[in-house]
């Protein structure tokens, strides 16, 4: 565990107790067995602070490996890693595992949203029960636009779809004001940075896609630190959507800026999350923009769910595992 790690699990140790000592400290009355198991809590807090500060925090007490740092965000007292774990305490987590991915799987789009003049597709596919993708589709009730959002969270499993529930539920709120995805991204990036762990950061593309003109259409977007999108055009020719600023909860004071193109019909935008480029294969090779770009100008006539369909399976092909190793998300919009 790094030293950056230690120092972050040691803030949220100091934060946990204070909520608890808090607690018990407030007005009403709580009942004796409540407080009995708060005590507890927090002589168990006081120790994982002495594991901290004796660089002994997240290894685990029976087989000495370390802990898996995803349960440490949820639980910082655990002291058994998940392979030393009782069968009723795995029967336990199992359930709340499955109960995370129900609620992952609910902030998602439950449906694909049909914006007129557009042909939209996506898949999403998380490597473990909770992912750490998220994508959205905003609509804009002041103009003629609707935001595409699409983001990734560093690391995967339950940590990374906690944050990314905090994600969504800002955005959905910040986006009912702010209209400019640099804006946006600007305003999220300042939430971020006062409510996430300094080792976390999200990268994240917010197109916001013109409907007011059924011919020529236009794309505003702004792109911090996530995936270069990929416009390809009727004719084969390529444009990507670069990164316009840095990632999200780094910095605050970091500045982004729009970049506005033509979207013209018969055009194909694919999104994606570097679940798909960096997928890699026995023999270290990553599958990349490379092959991502030429499969997609080969492919842009097809119908949009077949072709990231095959696409998924094409990456699967290249890395010769039966299962992706990250989160994998694409969404593919065609301009009618």
């Amino acid at each position: 565990m790094t030293i950056s790690d230690l120092e972050h699990f040691k803030k949220l140790l100091v934060e946990r107790e204070a909520n608890v000592l808090e607690w018990l400290d407030s007005p009403t009355t709580p009942n004796e067995q409540d407080v009995i198991k708060a005590q507890s809590l927090v002589g168990e807090i006081k120790e994982a602070l002495q594991r901290v500060e004796s660089h002994t925090y997240g290894t685990c007490i029976d087989c000495k490996e370390g802990i898996e740092l995803y349960r440490l965000e949820i639980q910082p007292v655990t002291e058994v890693c998940l392979g030393c774990i009782t069968a009723e305490e795995r029967a336990q987590l199992e359930e709340e595992l499955f109960l995370a991915s129900k609620i992952h799987r609910a902030l998602l789009p439950q449906t694909v949203e049909k914006i007129e003049g557009f042909e939209i597709a996506v898949n999403s596919l998380a490597a473990r029960i909770v992912g750490g993708d998220y994508y959205d589709f905003l609509p804009s009730s002041s103009n003629n636009s609707t935001r595409i959002i699409i983001a990734d969270t560093m690391g995967k499993g339950i940590a990374a779809g906690l944050i990314m529930s905090n994600v969504q539920g800002a955005l959905r709120i910040l986006a009912e004001d702010i209209i400019l995805p640099c804006q946006l991204l600007t305003r999220l990036n300042q939430w971020l940075c006062r409510n996430i762990p300094v080792t976390k950061f999200i990268s994240l593309a917010c197109i916001a896609l013109d409907t007011s003109r059924p011919e020529s259409s236009r794309l505003t977007f702004a792109n911090a630190g996530h995936c270069p999108g990929l416009l390809i055009g009727r004719n084969g020719a390529l444009t990507c959507l670069d990164p316009t600023g840095g990632v999200l909860g780094v910095h605050p004071g970091f500045v982004y800026e729009d970049e506005v193109i033509s979207f013209n019909p018969g055009d194909l935008l694919v999104l994606y999350t570097d679940g798909v480029t960096e997928a890699e294969n026995y023999h270290d090779d990553m599958f990349g923009i490379e092959r991502l770009t030429q499969y997609l100008q080969d492919h842009r006539s097809e119908p949009l769910d077949l072709l990231i369909e095959n696409l998924l399976a094409e990456v699967k092909f290249f890395s010769e595992r039966p299962e992706f190793a990250d989160d994998s998300t694409v969404i593919a919009v065609r301009k009618l």
